[in-house]
């Protein structure tokens, strides 16, 4: 009597570039943040913040109320 073939199938679910991002907004209404990201390569993950840092200075800092003496 045969066997019945058996099929074994690994299943690896790999988080793409974990990231973290710290927004915090200032009495004045002034935004600061801190970005982690981690990544195999410091090209994959210096892209990836580049991104993050360009995205989140178009949304915040254009809100930002101009302080004494800056020029925008």
């Amino acid at each position: 009597m045969m066997e019945p073939e058996q099929k074994i199938t690994n299943v690896v679910q790999k988080i793409a570039q974990p990231v973290t991002v710290k927004l915090k907004r200032g009495a004045k209404g002034v935004y600061q943040w801190e970005i982690e990201v981690s990544d195999e390569s410091a090209d994959g993950a210096l892209y990836v913040l580049d991104y993050l840092d360009s995205e989140l200075r178009s949304r915040f800092l254009a809100a930002q109320p101009k302080t004494e003496g800056e020029v925008k």
